[in-house]
């Protein structure tokens, strides 16, 4: 009898700390990437107040957590200098940058978008976005370095981008 009782608390244990495991258990959310908006003309900068379609150059837009409308953006200079933001950064989601490939520099509202973090960025080249320097972006290395034959620059990823480059750019904006 003893050993019965012994077998049974065993198994309501073993039962037990099963269904506790499962408790421990997070569900993983998966986030599903929002589509790009289309820009309209009359949008404003999230970032300036400028109108974000009267400006040569490739725009930018920010997703972030808890399903808010997108962040917009005349530049993508504009786009990094409030994603880099400690304040804004931690609840970026998704962000989008037109690849300058796939439309002329001047009509870049009419560009696909293309995920920042996965884009090619040419940076100190010699044509001028919203309020001076813009970095390009692209979806392929190739159009990236063609780009820099006709116009100057570098390229950068994503990650090697941050606040001490757009500085950089500013004053280059300021010196030129």
């Amino acid at each position: 009898m003893i050993k019965t009782i012994s077998k049974a608390i065993a198994v309501v244990s073993i039962l037990s700390l099963t269904l506790l495991a499962g408790c421990n258990k997070v569900e993983e959310q998966v986030s599903v990437a929002p589509e790009p908006v289309i820009i309209q003309n009359g949008e404003e900068c999230d970032l300036c107040g400028m109108y974000i379609n009267r400006f040569p150059g490739p725009k930018g837009q920010v997703f972030e957590r808890g399903g808010l409308p997108a962040k917009k953006f005349c530049s993508t200079r504009d786009m990094f200098a409030y994603a880099l933001q400690p304040e804004h950064s931690h609840r970026i989601e998704h962000i989008y940058v037109h690849d300058v490939a796939t439309a002329p520099w001047d009509g870049q509202e009419n560009a696909q978008y293309i995920d920042a973090k996965t884009a090619f960025f040419v940076n100190g080249h010699k044509l001028n976005g919203a309020m001076g320097p813009a970095l390009a972006s692209f979806s392929k290395q190739a159009d990236a370095e063609s780009f820099i034959q006709e116009n100057g620059g570098e390229i950068l990823t994503f990650e090697q981008i941050d606040i001490k480059t757009l500085s950089m750019m500013s004053h280059q904006a300021m010196h030129h």
